[in-house]
């Protein structure tokens, strides 16, 4: 059989393309309400406040394309380039030492951003702490405190993974976590109309990252496995990201790599405790 692979890697992101379109596009698969608050937390799907969702499902597979072009085109996406080098670290960089993913300073944490945003199964959330008032943003109600966001968002099958899930350092150990956290499993579990209806949501971390599991579990995820070599973990300056060596020669390029933890909060979960125990979580003082 004669076949071609008409692959072409994605244009990388642009400085000019670092803040989204405007208006803002979630591009998401699934609806999304514009707010999930509580008492104490609100998460926007944008800091502005001003969105839309254009994003159409594709056409389904015809009959005359189940057996693809002629020649066949593999579309697959290897060979990768090589990873590019990344910035300077603009501090705080223990903060992303477990993520796969370049945060470290503006134009990596904003092109990252983008790049989920562009993932029609992630939308993300600013994370909103409404007992601090923000004097240079009064609108927001309240000071950005993180972002929070679904991953691997997958219809069919019920499933997403509540990820990335970052808290800037002034407001960890403090309601801000389980507050998102918790806003994010109703949203998934509840039934329609208040929440989506699906069936499981995951949580992965670094076996390292105790906070990150620990925070997991007190949500009432439960540890489903560990996942061996799960993420290739880009190289930054300034540190080294959390990981492991991989052997020598292969097309890893030297990078790191991370084994997860999946941990797990599935319907039945929901039914039998889980969401009671998010409530309980909601209405504790701190």
């Amino acid at each position: 059989m004669v076949f071609v692979n008409n692959y072409s890697p994605e244009p990388e992101i642009s400085e000019e393309e670092l803040y989204g379109p405007e208006p803002y596009d979630l591009n998401f698969i699934l609806p999304v309400p514009q707010v999930l608050s509580t008492d104490k937390l609100r998460l926007h799907t944008h800091p502005t406040m001003v969105f839309v969702n254009n994003y159409s499902p594709e056409p389904e597979v015809s009959e005359e394309e189940l057996y693809g072009p002629e020649p066949y085109n593999l579309n697959f996406i290897l060979p990768v380039p090589p990873p590019p080098t990344f910035d300077a670290i603009r501090g705080h960089e223990t903060m992303y030492q477990y993520m796969p993913v370049p945060l470290e300073n503006p134009s990596d944490f904003l092109r990252t951003l983008e790049m989920f945003r562009r993932d029609k199964t992630a939308v993300m959330f600013a994370v909103i702490d409404t007992t601090r008032p923000d004097a240079k943003h009064p609108d927001w109600e309240g000071s950005l405190a993180g972002i929070f966001g679904l991953l691997q968002t997958d219809k069919t099958n019920l499933v997403t993974e509540i990820g990335p899930a970052i808290v800037l350092p002034a407001f960890q150990r403090t309601h801000v976590a389980s507050h998102a956290v918790g806003l994010l499993l109703k949203y998934v579990l509840d039934i329609a109309p208040s929440g989506l209806g699906f069936r499981k949501v995951k949580w992965v971390a670094s076996p390292s990252n105790l906070p990150s599991n620990k925070l997991a579990q007190r949500m009432g995820f439960k540890l489903d496995g560990l996942i061996r070599w799960a993420f290739v973990m880009p190289r930054v300056e300034g540190y080294q990201k959390d990981g492991k060596e991989a052997r020598t020669g292969d097309a890893g390029d030297g990078l790191l790599g991370r084994d997860s933890n999946e941990l797990t909060v599935c319907w039945d979960d929901w039914e039998q405790g889980g969401r009671e125990l998010v409530e309980q979580a909601f209405a504790r003082v701190a």
